[in-house]
């Protein structure tokens, strides 16, 4: 049986085969040209690979500074920068499903889908603004569930509509919450706004769904007494010299309280808003859906945001794929190194010469900073 090093070996440089010419320092085979003298060593671009890739990804996805000496490490590493992880559709029917969008700078936002029983992320999408249109394009690659748990931001809800019509969907209650606290702020000045706060405060501790029909009946009375001063009207002839006065001839006097209220009336009508408490909603344990996103909130997009301020300066290019990184790294069964013929062909394409498959051309490495080697106003 011959071996990997008993092969014939051809020149790279003027295509003349190759003899043997003793060994390296660490015992592999070297070859040598019989036409043009050259000599090279046989290293397997897997076993190098895995190295660099491996020690890219933990200092990417870690907090701490680039090991040393910076300059080699930025050098052998700079081809991981070529590589783009993938998430392929794996056809998985999960009975939980949880979906939002993180904003970074310069317009970007990252669409994200996980499990909500695991947490592992299920796919992922780059947009500009979360439209219905970019939310059909993340949900058709991912089978209906029978959950779908979001926070009610324009538009995916009616993609979720449109994509998976069987599947229920439950608003996160504490995007709900807060809601409320933008219209009413956390020490709301009249007895009205109190009363609606305690009531949107309430949502997160509802666990029964005796309690929920507590909730329903003290919401419905608040409105009976409060009908009164929710259709109040202001009219601009009487306030000329507020802004908008010049563009309506009259509004709501408490516009904010209105918008509180009448955004939990809807959500409790159209049955979003305790989803979770259905009986036929359980999973084979038993257990309720999840009621918040909080499974996605700080099990992706915190870590996304700790993850761009541990490397701060880096171009946006590489930003998206530092957090491509991170998602497919918090996926179901991780696997970095199948990209490693993307990056071997890659290598042979642009530097067939070059022993090092980490080795690039034209990159800045002034751009790879870190949180622990430079402050925050380094441009």
């Amino acid at each position: 049986m011959r071996t990997r090093s008993s092969r014939a070996r051809i020149c790279e440089i003027c295509g003349s085969p190759m003899k043997k010419n003793g060994h390296d320092r660490l015992g592999s085979q070297r070859w040598m040209c019989t036409d043009c003298n050259a000599t090279r060593g046989v290293r397997h671009y897997r076993r190098r690979g895995r190295g660099e890739l491996g020690a890219f990804l933990a200092w990417l996805l870690g907090p701490a500074a680039q090991p040393g000496p910076s300059r080699t490490f930025r050098r052998r590493t700079a081809g991981c920068w070529r590589i783009h992880p993938r998430l392929e559709p794996d056809g998985v029917v999960r009975h939980v499903l949880m979906a939002d969008g993180t904003y970074l700078r310069h317009g970007r936002c990252l669409l994200t889908a996980i499990d909500g029983a695991s947490g592992a992320v299920v796919a992922f999408r780059w947009c500009r603004h979360e439209t219905t249109a970019d939310y059909l394009a993340l949900f058709e690659k991912i089978p209906a569930p029978d959950v779908l748990v979001c926070d009610g931001m324009r538009g995916i809800e009616t993609a979720a509509r449109s994509a998976w019509p069987s599947t229920r969907i439950q608003r996160c209650l504490v995007h709900v919450r807060r809601d409320c606290v933008n219209d009413l702020t956390h020490r709301p000045r009249l007895q009205a706004g109190r009363e609606l706060k305690r009531l949107a405060d309430a949502l997160v501790t509802i666990r029964e769904p005796d309690q929920a029909a507590r909730w329903a009946v003290q919401l419905h009375d608040w409105q009976h007494r409060r009908h009164a001063m929710l259709h109040e009207r202001t009219f601009a002839r009487e306030h000329p010299d507020d802004p908008r006065a010049a563009r309506q001839s009259w509004w709501w006097t408490h516009q904010p309280l209105r918008r509180c209220y009448r955004r939990l009336e809807r959500l409790w009508r159209n049955g979003t808003l305790f989803a979770f408490l259905d009986p036929g909603l359980r999973d084979a344990d038993g257990r309720p859906p999840q009621r918040t996103s909080n499974r996605l909130e700080g099990g992706v997009n915190a870590p996304i945001k700790r993850m761009l301020v541990n490397h701060r300066g880096v171009s946006d290019e590489h930003r998206m794929l530092a957090c491509e990184w991170l998602c497919y790294m918090k996926s179901e069964h991780p696997d970095p190194y199948r990209f490693l013929d993307q990056l071997h062909e890659q290598h042979k394409e642009g530097h067939p010469d070059d022993d090092t498959p980490g080795m690039g051309h034209g990159i800045d490495w002034n751009e790879f900073h870190t949180a622990a080697c430079y402050p925050n106003t380094t441009d």
